[in-house]
């Protein structure tokens, strides 16, 4: 029995340390599994604020797009020069695709006041695997929703930006059945974005992406649905590849200096990766 118990635990622990690649394991019994009831609270939040239709005056634009800054006490230096230069740039917006910070609450909390007061463009956030390892509501307290959808609107079509919160590798029943009726609107815009912090699938090393089930259906989704363009991060690794008619673009690590550039036009979208 004692045996029995040992390689259970084992296998349990394998388990949880495969969902991400850089687990400190003083986490792993703080880590929130309970999905639905996350998405139930971001939906909550978005009755109380709302977010506002970006106006943009030209036709074509361009946003970034970063995600696994893991900023922890101070803010690290990758984290100063690209706020820096987004300034810099033709940039419309700013989407922190998740791991915006290392776990800890006061991690949280600095890096909160650091990206709400020096991000020099509206900036949009998404919760990722380590942001949720001290819980859901420390992200929440400082970062709001992580489910939610909002609009671009342009002199010749609005475009939709649904963001969703992959954190346990999973959107649950109750985001999934959400997304099916948020892409019922989709050929009211121009252009639709998803926006999630966990990969569909492996990608170079074996961190937690979705389970393949989940995924085929949300690849089936996407295309019948004639989603433009779907991002994730996670990995640390930039990967470029198009699945059933839809891109699908992984961005590395802001930690690693690297970055998505995502020009936006009439008839196409192009991501550029881009190294600090």
């Amino acid at each position: 029995m004692k045996n029995l118990k040992k390689s259970l635990f084992t296998l349990l622990l394998l388990a949880v340390l495969s969902s991400c690649e850089d687990t400190n394991i003083s986490n792993l019994f703080y880590t929130p599994c309970d999905v639905d009831h996350r998405f139930e609270q971001s939906m909550a939040y978005n009755q109380v604020s709302p977010i506002d239709t970006l106006h943009i005056d030209n036709n074509n634009y361009q946003f970034w797009i970063t995600s696994d800054l893991h900023i922890k006490e101070s803010t690290p230096p990758y984290v100063e020069q690209f706020l820096k230069n987004a300034g810099k740039d033709s940039a419309q917006f700013i989407v922190y695709n998740g791991d915006i910070y290392h776990g800890q609450e006061a991690y949280a909390t600095y890096a909160s006041q650091v990206l709400h007061s020096q991000s020099p463009l509206p900036a949009f956030y998404v919760a990722g695997n380590h942001d949720l390892y001290f819980g859901w509501d420390i992200y929440q307290n400082n970062f709001g929703s992580s489910t939610y959808t909002a609009v671009v609107k342009t002199p010749a079509g609005n475009d939709l930006l649904i963001m969703l919160e992959s954190a346990s590798a999973t959107l649950g029943n109750s985001q999934y059945k959400w997304l099916q009726e948020q892409l019922k609107q989709r050929g009211n815009y121009r252009h639709c974005f998803v926006f999630t912090h966990t990969n569909l699938q492996y990608q170079h090393i074996t961190n937690g992406v979705f389970m393949a089930d989940e995924a085929h259906a949300l690849y089936r989704l996407f295309s019948d649905n004639k989603v433009s363009v779907v991002f994730t991060g996670h990995s640390h690794v930039e990967k470029q590849q198009t699945l059933l008619g839809v891109q699908y673009i992984t961005t590395g690590s802001l930690k690693n200096g690297q970055l998505g550039m995502v020009n936006v036009t009439d008839n196409e979208v192009r991501v550029e990766f881009k190294h600090l």
